[in-house]
């Protein structure tokens, strides 16, 4: 149809785009991704913080579970850690994670994993994967 025909279908296309497009959807749609991504840089400035000021420790993995997100291709987990630092008796922990594809194959239920502590807050731990 050459040119006009070209027009009219662009120009329904359009019609169609705006028919279903809903600004206030995408404008919460993306304030969610953005909390998720302020939470998600706040967990990271933490761990760091825990590199720093973390005391040295080890972890037995006792639970291991999928949450089914992914980061960079990822894996986001939850893990039960059975937590050992100093001498401090034995004590659960559980954070979610994201799981390294390196370390994926030799994480499990029953392995030992290297930990950082938070000194005032035992509950906070950072995994160290492959150190």
């Amino acid at each position: 149809m050459g040119l006009f025909g070209d027009l009219r279908r662009l120009q329904k296309q359009a019609n169609e785009i705006s028919a279903n497009y809903d600004p206030a959807a995408q404008m919460r749609a993306g304030m969610a991704q953005m909390q998720q991504m302020q939470q998600s840089m706040q967990a990271q400035t933490a761990d760091l913080e825990l590199l720093r000021i973390g005391t040295p420790g080890a972890a037995t993995i006792i639970g291991l579970t999928d949450t089914g997100a992914r980061v960079n291709m990822q894996a986001m987990v939850r893990l039960d850690l059975l937590v050992e630092v100093g001498d401090r008796p034995p004590y659960p922990v559980s954070r979610e994670t994201l799981l390294p594809l390196g370390a994926a194959a030799q994480t499990g239920v029953g392995q030992r994993v290297n930990v950082m502590v938070h000194p005032q807050q035992p509950e906070r731990v950072l995994v160290r994967w492959g150190v």
